[in-house]
């Protein structure tokens, strides 16, 4: 499997809510997901490292958006890199989010960076 393979099978995992094989078949257990922003601000913003920190801040999605998905709209790939342009949805939020994977050679994401649209999916948080 390729990295836009493993990208392709993360996104599928995440919009079917298996979690279980997200992260114990797609994420390597020292990835590094990055959500630009200063913590406290947004709920997910900051450096989270290692797969257990990642599992705490995706465990968040669910509770702060109603049917949140994301979908990949169209990939960039080159070598080990992917970037993805995505629609992100929401009861409430209709937006288009990017994201930039890494992929280690045996096929993990071991990078990942949300540059996501922040002031619509605040404004859909529940509250």
């Amino acid at each position: 499997m390729n990295a836009k393979d493993t990208v392709s099978k993360g996104y599928d995992c995440f919009n079917k809510g298996d979690m279980e094989t997200f992260f114990n078949e797609i994420i390597h257990d020292d990835c590094v997901w990055t959500h630009p922003g200063v913590p406290g601000k947004h709920p997910l913003s900051g450096v989270h490292n290692g797969k257990q920190a990642m599992m705490e801040g995706f465990s968040k999605i669910p509770t702060m958006w109603e049917n949140f998905q994301v979908t990949p709209i169209d990939m960039i790939s080159e070598g080990n890199k992917v970037f993805v342009r995505c629609s992100g949805k929401a009861t409430g939020m209709d937006t288009i989010f990017g994201h930039y994977f890494e992929v280690t050679d045996d096929g993990k994401i071991s990078a990942m960076t949300t540059y996501d649209d922040t002031l619509t999916a605040f404004n859909s948080m529940k509250k």
